[in-house]
């Protein structure tokens, strides 16, 4: 197996925001915490706070000499906070060069996605075994597939139903042209103490450890130049980073790591902002406050178990190095 050396950004630094935009989600699955999915904070109203405080973030950093800028929505789901199109909108007409990415479960009806594809750029597209309408996913992915840089299909490997997910898998290979098929492990709850599930058997953990990703293009689609990526360094070589495939590896344990957390700020459900989601990085207040100020630096790991996908992808690398 590969050793993982360190992780950087491809090319220069780049400041990345995390925003988990409310914790309502149509879906309740039985492997996520309720905490993602109560609905108590919705968080609707504020747009136009919401607004001049992610300009005022992403601002910050362009007074340090950031030119690359990424934001990344997650919840709940996204797509049913109301400032969410609006938001992005502003944020694609007002940062030419940011790359706007989005977790979703896709469940959506097609006619949103063909409204709002040309705002986004990476959508992860989880699916949910317990909830999804399947062939509304598949109709989803197959618009979507050749009309953003990036469309990862992302199959959560529910431990009971496990064969479903997989028979699902082999569907999005049939019918999806283009896909980045990802084999997600679940975690024993999704939260910042979350541990890695164990599948107690060994034919699904053997799986898990030789199918984590594959990727296929039959298509064209559009590309624009993104250096707001990281880079892994293996023992073996230099790659993009593969978030899953790091914690399949169970590689993902960073502790005394050097992290560079504040390039990758948080915003968590409740509006408070901070470095990365893991709860090591320190606090800046709140999205809705008046007079945000930040004190940009990393930090030396002090957490045994990097949980996030988010998280991963900070640039890192042992403090000896």
């Amino acid at each position: 197996m590969s050793t993982l050396l360190k992780i950087t950004p491809m090319a220069e630094p780049y400041a990345c925001l995390t925003w988990q935009v409310n914790n309502f989600c149509n879906f309740q699955c039985s492997y996520c915490n309720p905490g993602n999915w109560a609905g108590d904070n919705r968080n609707n109203g504020n747009l136009q706070l919401y607004i001049d405080n992610t300009m005022k973030i992403f601002n910050t950093y362009k007074q340090r000499g950031y030119k690359h800028f990424k934001i990344f929505f997650s919840g709940g789901e996204p797509t049913h906070w109301e400032n969410f199109i609006p938001l992005v909108t502003h944020l694609k007409e007002q940062i030419p060069n940011i790359t706007v990415a989005v977790n979703t479960n896709l469940s959506r009806p097609l006619k949103y996605w063909q409204e709002h594809y040309n705002l986004f750029d990476d959508i992860v597209a989880s699916f949910h075994i317990e909830f999804a309408k399947q062939d509304r996913y598949i109709e989803n992915a197959k618009f979507l597939c050749d009309k953003v840089d990036y469309l990862c299909t992302k199959m959560l490997m529910h431990d009971e139903r496990f064969w479903e997910v997989v028979e699902f898998g082999e569907r999005v290979r049939k019918e999806v042209p283009n896909y980045n098929l990802e084999w997600t492990p679940l975690f024993d709850e999704m939260s910042v103490n979350a541990g890695p599930w164990e599948y107690k058997d060994p034919v699904k953990q053997n799986f898990l450890e030789n199918a984590q990703f594959e990727t296929v293009q039959r298509i064209d689609k559009p590309y624009r130049e993104n250096y707001a990526v990281s880079m892994a360094h293996y023992d073996t070589g230099i790659e993009p980073v593969n978030s899953n495939k790091i914690i399949a590896a169970r590689q993902n344990f960073f502790t005394g790591w050097k992290c560079q957390v504040d390039d990758a700020l948080f915003i968590n459900p409740r509006g408070d902002i901070s470095g990365a989601s893991c709860g090591v990085g320190q606090t800046h207040g709140n999205i809705t406050d008046t007079d945000l100020t930040f004190d940009l630096k990393p930090v030396i790991c002090n957490k045994q178990h990097c949980h996030c996908g988010t998280d991963i992808i900070i640039p890192k690398e042992p403090v000896n190095v």
